[in-house]
C-alpha cells in the first residue's frame, strides 16, 4: 500500500490529510545522511510526517528499510525547555518495546531541523472504525480483541512508569493485519500548548488537543491541570470502550464538571457485557475506589479453565468408550471407577481455581507440571493482584512511616518471581521496585554525605539526625558508606583546631563523630591518634563540663587536667629553661597566669612551673647584680618573691 494521504499509512501523531502547499519541501532530500524522504503522509500543527527509507538498513540488506519521519515545526524547536521535555519523552517511548505500541526509534536533528524516526504502519485509526460501525457500534467479539490489545499496551507502559495521558480513538491505530498500535506516548504532553494534529482525520472540535490532552477523553483531574497518572489513562480507556461498543461518546462530548459527570445518566451500550459495564461505569463516574487495569483485563479476557481442564475428561471418556468396545462388559466397573477418579480429579482442579490465592498456591506442589502451568496461566492476573497487595503492605511495614520497607517487599517479590520467572510484568515490577529503592537510597546518601561535608554535627541533636540517616541507609543497603574526602578533611581540621584550643568537650564530641560516621580514614589517622592518647583525660574533662552546664558542682578532675595539658606545660617548662632575657620570662609569666586563672582548681604541675619561673627570675637578677645593675634587677627579684609566695 502506498504511503500517501489517500491511504491510511501512518505513524505516531494525528495529522490532517495532506494539503497542496509547500509541505513537500523535504521530498527527495536526505536527513542526517541517513533518512531519504520519499513522500509526505500528512501534516498537522506540530509536524509533517513523511515516508522515508533508512539508508543504513538498506545498505545492510534489510528486507524492510522503510520508516516514518516526523519533522517538527521550527517554532516548536526554538524553545530549549520544550526540546528537553520532548527528548525525555522520546527516550521513554524508545523503552516501550511492545507489539501494541508503535516503536519510536530515535529523536535527532539535522542542523536546526528536529525529527523523530518511528515505525511505519499501514491501516487506519480506530476513530474510522468507530465511524463505520455507526449507529450500533462494534459487536462484542470484535471489540474484545481490540480492547484486550489496548489494555495489554497500557499495562506494559504503566509497568515502565509511563502514562499515555492522551488516549483516544485517533491515537489508537488498527493495522492492515488487524493488530492494535497505540500512538503518541508523551508527545502531546511534551509539545503542549501547540496546535492540534489529527492524523488522517478531518479536524473536529471534540478531538482538539489542548494543553497536552483531549477534553472529551480527559478526567477531571487532568482538566484541573494535575500531573497525568494511571487513573487518567483508565478514564480514557473507559471512554474508548464505551464509544467502541456504541459508536457514541458516553457524555455526548459535552464539557461537564465533576458533579455534572456524576449526575449524568449513563446507559449501558447494548453490545457491552454486564461484567464490563460495571467497572466502565465506575470509571466514567470517577467513583472511588477506581477499578484497576487488571480488573478490566479480567472481564475482557475469556476464562480458559475449560481449555486446560476439560480435555482431560474428554480423553478419559474416549479411553473408557474404547475400552468398553474392546474388552466387553466384564471390565465396565473397573473402567467406570477410573473415569470417576478422573472426573473427581478434574473437579478438584476446578475447585483449586476457585480457592483464595494462598490456598491455591499451597495446592500446586500436589499437581503435575502441566496442571500447575494451567492453573497458573488461568489465575495469573489474580495472583499478580494478590502479590502486588502484599508488596504494598510490606512497603508500609517499616519502623519509620516515611521509609518504605524495601527489603520486606523484595522478599515478597522474590516469591512472585519464583512463580512467574519469565513474566515480563513481574520483571518490570521487580525493576520498578529496585528503581524506587535506588532513588531513595541515592537521595538519602546525598543528604548524609552533604551533612558530613558541612560538619553538621555541632550538637547532640545534629548527631542524632545523622545517626537516623545512617540507620535508614543501612536498612536500605547494609553496605558501609564511605564519607567523601572533603568530609574527612573537614573533620580533621575541626579536630586539630579543637586540640589547639584545648577544647576538651569539642574534642570528645569530634572523636565520637569519627567513631560513628568515619570508620576508616587515612586522613583522620594522625589527629585521631593524638586525641586518642588523651582519650581518658578528655572524657573526664568533658563529663565535668557537662555536669557544670547542667548546674551541678562536681569536683575538678585534676589528674585528667594534668594529662590533658601535659604538652602545653612541657612547652612552658622548655621556654623557661631556654629564656635568655627577662622579657622571655615575662611572656611565660603572662600566659601561665591567664591559664591558671581560667582553671577551676590548682594543678601541681602549674605550681612547679611557678617555682621554676621564680628561680629563673632570681638567676637573671643575680646576673644583673653581678654587673652592678641594681635598678634592672629589682623588678625581677620582686616577680620571683611574688611567685614564691603564691
Amino acid at each position: 500500500m502506498e504511503a500517501s494521504a489517500q491511504t491510511h499509512t501512518t505513524v505516531s501523531g494525528q495529522l490532517e490529510p495532506v494539503a497542496n502547499h509547500n509541505e513537500h519541501q523535504w521530498t527527495d532530500k536526505t536527513l542526517k545522511q541517513r533518512y531519504r524522504i520519499e513522500s509526505l503522509i500528512g501534516s498537522g500543527g506540530m509536524s509533517d510526517v513523511y515516508k522515508a527509507t533508512d539508508l543504513h538498513l538498506e545498505e545492510a540488506g534489510a528486507r524492510d528499510a522503510q520508516v516514518a519521519v516526523k519533522i517538527l515545526r521550527a517554532e516548536l524547536t526554538k524553545d530549549s525547555s520544550a526540546l528537553s521535555l520532548l527528548a525525555r519523552e522520546a527516550a521513554k517511548s524508545k523503552r516501550l518495546s511492545h507489539p501494541n505500541i508503535i516503536r519510536v526509534y530515535d529523536l535527532d536533528h539535522d542542523g536546526d531541523t528536529w525529527f523523530m524516526v518511528m515505525e511505519l504502519l499501514e491501516g487506519e485509526p480506530l476513530s474510522k472504525v468507530i465511524q463505520r460501525a455507526k449507529p450500533q457500534g462494534l459487536k462484542w467479539k470484535g471489540a474484545a480483541k481490540v480492547l484486550e490489545q489496548i489494555l495489554s499496551a497500557l499495562a506494559f507502559s504503566h509497568a515502565q512508569g509511563i502514562v499515555h495521558a492522551d488516549l483516544k480513538p485517533s491515537n489508537i491505530f488498527v493495522t492492515s493485519q488487524g493488530s492494535i498500535k497505540i500512538l503518541d506516548y508523551g508527545v502531546a504532553q511534551a509539545l503542549k500548548p501547540t496546535g492540534h494534529e489529527d492524523f488522517l482525520n478531518e479536524q473536529q472540535s471534540d478531538e482538539t488537543t489542548v494543553y497536552g490532552y483531549t477534553p472529551a477523553y480527559a478526567s477531571t483531574s487532568l482538566i484541573a491541570g494535575k500531573e497525568p497518572t494511571v487513573c487518567d489513562d483508565l478514564y480514557a480507556m473507559a471512554c474508548v470502550s464505551y464509544e467502541l461498543l456504541s459508536s457514541r461518546h458516553p457524555f455526548d462530548r459535552k464539557k461537564l464538571s465533576e458533579e455534572e459527570r456524576r449526575q449524568f445518566k449513563l446507559t449501558k451500550p447494548a453490545n457491552m457485557p454486564g461484567r464490563l459495564w460495571q467497572p466502565v461505569r465506575k470509571l466514567l463516574k470517577e467513583e472511588k475506589p477506581q477499578p484497576t487495569l487488571r480488573r478490566l483485563q479480567k472481564v475482557i479476557e475469556p476464562l480458559r479453565v475449560g481449555n486446560i481442564l476439560y480435555p482431560v475428561a474428554l480423553v478419559a471418556s474416549v479411553v473408557v468408550a474404547f475400552s468398553l468396545w474392546s474388552h466387553g462388559k466384564d471390565q465396565v466397573a473397573s473402567l467406570q471407577a477410573q473415569l470417576d477418579a478422573i472426573n473427581g480429579h478434574q473437579q478438584n482442579l476446578e475447585a483449586i481455581n476457585l480457592m483464595p490465592v494462598e490456598d491455591l498456591l499451597a495446592k500446586l506442589p500436589s499437581l503435575s507440571p502441566q496442571e500447575q502451568a494451567g492453573i497458573l496461566r488461568v489465575n495469573r492476573n489474580r495472583i499478580l493482584d494478590h502479590y502486588e497487595q502484599r508488596i504494598d503492605s510490606a512497603l508500609k511495614e517499616a519502623d519509620r512511616p516515611d521509609l518504605p520497607n524495601f527489603p520486606a517487599a523484595a522478599l515478597v517479590l522474590k516469591e512472585l518471581l519464583n512463580i512467574f520467572p519469565n513474566d515480563d510484568e513481574v520483571r518490570n515490577l521487580d525493576l520498578r521496585l529496585e528503581q524506587r529503592r535506588q532513588s531513595l537510597l541515592s537521595a538519602l546518601t546525598e543528604e548524609y554525605k552533604a551533612r558530613l561535608e558541612q560538619a553538621a554535627y555541632s550538637d547532640k541533636a545534629a548527631i542524632e539526625e545523622l545517626d537516623a540517616l545512617k540507620a535508614d541507609l543501612h536498612f536500605l543497603n547494609p553496605a558501609p558508606i564511605v564519607p567523601s574526602e572533603a568530609a574527612q578533611q573537614k573533620l580533621a581540621e575541626n579536630l586539630n583546631q579543637a586540640m589547639a584550643n584545648e577544647d576538651a568537650p569539642a574534642i570528645s564530641r569530634l572523636m565520637d563523630v569519627a567513631g560513628r560516621f568515619f570508620p576508616t580514614s587515612d586522613t583522620l589517622a594522625e589527629p585521631l591518634a593524638k586525641a586518642g592518647a588523651l582519650k581518658d583525660a578528655i572524657g573526664q574533662l568533658a563529663d565535668y563540663q557537662q555536669q557544670v552546664d547542667n548546674g551541678q558542682t562536681p569536683q575538678y578532675p585534676v589528674q585528667a587536667a594534668e594529662a590533658f595539658y601535659q604538652t602545653k606545660l612541657a612547652a612552658w617548662q622548655q621556654r623557661i629553661t631556654d629564656a635568655k632575657e627577662p622579657k622571655e620570662l615575662d611572656a611565660v609569666y603572662n600566659e601561665l597566669s591567664a591559664f591558671e586563672t581560667a582553671l577551676p582548681a590548682k594543678l601541681p604541675s602549674v605550681t612547679a612551673l611557678k617555682k621554676q619561673l621564680a628561680n629563673a627570675y632570681l638567676a637573671q637578677a643575680n646576673e644583673l647584680l653581678s654587673h652592678r645593675r641594681v635598678v634592672a634587677a629589682q623588678p625581677l627579684m620582686e616577680r620571683a618573691n611574688q611567685l614564691m609566695s603564691q
